[in-house]
């Protein structure tokens, strides 16, 4: 696995999987390409998906991420664990952050996506949006591929379709920990099981999703190209 550190390295040509290190946080980005679909395969099982997706009786849409609660948390029985599925469609998602822990699994549509990293913490973004571009990552996948994120949801985060025209990817998402970190009423609303990927986001200040939103301004950043070797 290409390990990356938070210097300002181009790097090119694909290799299948990267750990991206977010010091002082003990948890690393880990993104790893674990399989090739056949070529149409990708698009049909994301398009189909998407749709069985929004029958679903917990089903939201919020944030542009569509997404439904699958498995709840059983904290009565030491489990916290939830399981959501989402996806990715022709929008990008904003750019945010939550508390806790995820472990995602995906397949890619026709065209792949793009998976952003923003290492500036909460109060740079508040304070000085232009940090937004200081430790950004953008890790591509090609379309047709499978594969797992895992990541601290603390770090600023963007998925988005590679190509506009494509929806970019469905995914399992698993929430190890539902309650870890959160405090107040949306502690207690997880803790009741009524909690929803919506009630967990926290979007960018306005002046870092203006930054994160300008084509030029990406251009300082870090592009990862993942794919099977």
């Amino acid at each position: 696995m290409l390990s990356v550190d938070c210097q300002r390295i181009k790097l090119s040509g694909p290799r299948s999987s990267v750990r991206i290190d977010t010091s002082p946080s003990p948890l690393p980005i880990e993104v790893i390409v674990t399989a090739k679909l056949p070529p149409g395969a990708g698009k049909w099982f994301v398009d189909n998906a998407l749709a069985q997706q929004e029958k679903h009786p917990e089903y939201i849409d919020e944030y542009n991420e569509p997404s439904a609660l699958i498995g709840r948390t059983t904290f009565e029985h030491s489990d916290p664990t939830a399981v959501y599925t989402f996806g990715v469609d022709k929008r990008d998602l904003v750019f945010h952050r939550h508390q806790g822990h995820r472990i995602i699994t995906g397949i890619t549509g026709g065209k792949g996506c793009l998976l952003k990293f923003s290492l500036c913490t909460p109060e740079d973004a508040r304070e000085n949006p232009r940090k937004f571009l200081e430790n950004l990552y953008i890790v591509t996948i090609p379309g047709d591929r499978q594969f797992v994120l895992r990541f601290s949801g603390t770090v600023y985060h963007q998925f988005c379709p590679a190509d506009k025209g494509e929806n970019a990817f469905f995914a399992v998402s698993t929430h190890t920990n539902e309650a870890w970190g959160l405090t107040g009423e949306v502690l207690q609303t997880v803790l009741a099981n009524n909690g929803t990927i919506a009630l967990l986001t926290e979007p960018a200040p306005p002046e870092a999703l203006e930054l994160a939103a300008d084509q030029e301004s990406l251009k300082q950043a870090v592009y990862i190209d993942l794919d099977i070797e």
